[in-house]
């Protein structure tokens, strides 16, 4: 907290008048980002009829805030770690993190954004019928993020084939989502 204090020009008193301690200041900046991710599937979903459509442009959405926010998403990749969830679910003695409650709601606005768009997916027609709805967003949440992390091996084949990140995304977004259309 003293580093912290020291990079915002301000006292360490000063900063724990606003945070209880860094796991909080941490969530804070998580938070942050969550909102950015939240706000842009929201608006990406809007402009799309079917489930289909809808998921299409989440993964398309969470691929751009990814390269776009890259130190907003490995910061959230950071709070689902472990060590970082066994502080939200007070297993660390003594422990509270201000905005713990912000963070789960957050994340569970996320889910829902994705829950809706498979709902409808299902209904519409545009997605399986037999899908299950809470294991199919998990799988898309788990398949779009494997996507994005491309191995060093996997860069250095794209470079060899001449494919770009943008058609290896494509790609996996085309494959992913066939697995899933009605």
């Amino acid at each position: 907290m003293e580093d912290i204090a020291r990079n915002a020009e301000l006292s360490k008193g000063t900063l724990y008048t606003y945070f209880s301690n860094k796991p909080s200041l941490f969530y804070a900046v998580v938070i942050k980002g969550m909102k950015i991710l939240r706000d842009s599937f929201n608006s990406a979903v809007e402009k799309e009829s079917t489930g289909l459509g809808k998921l299409k442009a989440i993964i398309q959405t969470y691929f751009d805030y990814i390269r776009v926010n890259a130190d907003n998403y490995r910061l959230n990749v950071t709070a689902r770690s472990n060590r970082f969830t066994r502080m939200l679910e007070n297993r660390v003695e003594n422990l509270k993190i201000d905005d713990a409650e912000i963070y789960i709601k957050l994340t569970r606005e996320l889910l829902e954004i994705m829950i809706e768009a498979v709902t409808l997916g299902i209904k519409d027609g545009t997605l399986r019928k037999e899908l299950d709805i809470i294991q199919t967003v998990m799988f898309l949440g788990s398949a779009i993020e494997n996507s994005v992390q491309i191995s060093s091996v996997n860069r250095l084949l794209m470079q060899m084939y001449g494919i770009t990140e943008e058609q290896y995304l494509h790609h996996s977004t085309d494959i992913i989502l066939k697995g899933i259309a009605g």
